[in-house]
């Protein structure tokens, strides 16, 4: 019932915090300052250049082909962060049927790359991402024989370090129209970086608003389900199951790691009793899901993020333990934390309906 929204909600379990030293004794303090200090350096636009991955490219020498602005692009949800060992994602959507995009990366100067690369965006996407995600290549999706809107995956070697940097893309179709270039400006984010979001965090409540309606489930209380069913005979039978989650811990340090830690329980009824109109349940189905990875904080945006590299699930006496290389993580909370005193709220806001958002707020404590 609740274990996909709990899921979701597991992607949330972070953290804020106060000051402490870390484990070889510096502040978090003085860490958090360090980061920022390294996010401010200019990177060379030949480092970019030579130290990215990405899938369908080419490598070409010297400049891209000159646009003629004959399609459109727009490139207005590009985001501005790009992660150590990951890279970034580059939304492009355009008037026209676009095969390729060209792609050169710059220096904060204006200094530009000596290549650029020409990628195809059929052979950018990822099909075989369906059961677990990368971490900022969504879901795969199939691609229509007119394509007007791709999410261009560029992956970073660990070459690449702190600091910021410009690229310049431009789209094209299969007759050769080029779109005008537009230029965004990305800073790499350190792992860590804000010392209000390290420490050991327990979730104590999760609220959900949907369509103006708001619901609070408090940690180690049962949040149930209630509907009616139509049994062999006709008559029907009212059906109440409940999910409780025990805990929630998130634990968040300074060096730029995190683990979580999420338990709960499922209750579970007898299909076939409830067929002839008797409701008997049977064990509570356990979930009990553990996370590390890697986090980072945007200060200009109060936004969090967290980066999973390894997870293990126990359900039900099963247990899958998996863990990924760089390049290949899982994004699980990317939003907005709001800290106040020992409290903090993590917000996640969806618009799956154009017309309404669906607003998940998660509470956490020391």
């Amino acid at each position: 019932m609740k274990i996909i929204l709990r899921s979701a909600a597991i992607a949330a379990l972070v953290m804020m915090a106060s000051c402490g030293k870390d484990d070889d004794g510096g502040s978090a303090g003085e860490m958090a300052e360090q980061a920022e200090l390294l996010e401010q350096t200019p990177l060379e636009a030949n480092t970019i250049a030579d130290n990215v991955m990405i899938q369908g490219a080419t490598k070409e020498e010297g400049a891209p082909p000159t646009p003629n602005g004959a399609i459109s692009m727009d490139i207005s949800e590009a985001g501005k962060t790009a992660f150590l060992n990951e890279g970034f994602t580059i939304p492009v959507s355009s008037d026209g049927d676009i095969t390729g995009a060209y792609l050169r990366f710059k220096a904060n100067d204006g200094t530009v790359s000596d290549s650029y690369y020409d990628i195809d965006i059929n052979a950018n996407q990822v099909f075989d991402k369906a059961a677990r995600k990368t971490v900022f290549q969504r879901a795969a999706r199939t691609l229509a024989s007119k394509v007007d809107e791709a999410n261009l995956d560029i992956d970073f070697s660990a070459q690449i370090e702190p600091g910021t940097f410009c690229y310049e893309i431009c789209v094209y179709d299969a007759e050769g129209n080029i779109s005008d270039p537009s230029e965004v400006c990305v800073t790499v984010e350190s792992w860590g970086g804000n010392a209000a979001v390290v420490g050991k965090w327990s979730l104590v409540k999760e609220e959900y608003t949907y369509a103006g309606t708001t619901e609070t489930y408090n940690i180690g209380e049962p949040d149930c389900d209630t509907w009616t069913t139509s049994c062999a005979n006709e008559q029907e039978l009212e059906i109440t199951v409940c999910y409780t989650q025990e805990y929630g811990t998130l634990e968040i340090k300074a060096d730029g790691s995190y683990s979580i830690d999420f338990k709960g329980a499922d209750q579970d009824y007898d299909d076939a009793a409830a067929s002839e109109c008797e409701l008997v349940y049977t064990e509570d189905s356990t979930y009990r899901y553990q996370s590390t990875g890697n986090w980072a904080y945007v200060t200009a945006e109060n936004r969090l993020t967290l980066v999973e590299y390894g997870y293990t699930v126990e359900e039900d006496g099963e247990t899958e333990v998996a863990s990924v290389e760089n390049g290949e993580a899982e994004l699980l909370y990317d939003g907005k934390a709001e800290v106040n005193g020992n409290s903090f709220v993590l917000i996640e806001v969806s618009d799956y309906d154009s017309s309404v958002e669906d607003i998940s707020k998660f509470y956490f404590e020391k």
